[in-house]
């Protein structure tokens, strides 16, 4: 996986777990050049990371 391919996908989940209630669809929407197969494993590479700390 190309490494800035990588960093906008961590950037994007960083942003969903920010956003207010309600905004998850539009950001969604607006990056949805970065929803596939690779934002998939790195979600789950990060839900792990956080399962993790608690």
């Amino acid at each position: 996986m190309e490494e800035t391919r990588a960093q906008a996908y961590v950037q994007l989940i960083v942003t969903l777990l920010n956003c207010p209630n309600g905004e998850k669809l539009q950001i969604l929407q607006a990056n949805l050049e970065l929803v596939d197969s690779g934002f998939l494993q790195v979600c789950e590479v990060v839900a792990e990371n956080l399962a993790e700390e608690g």
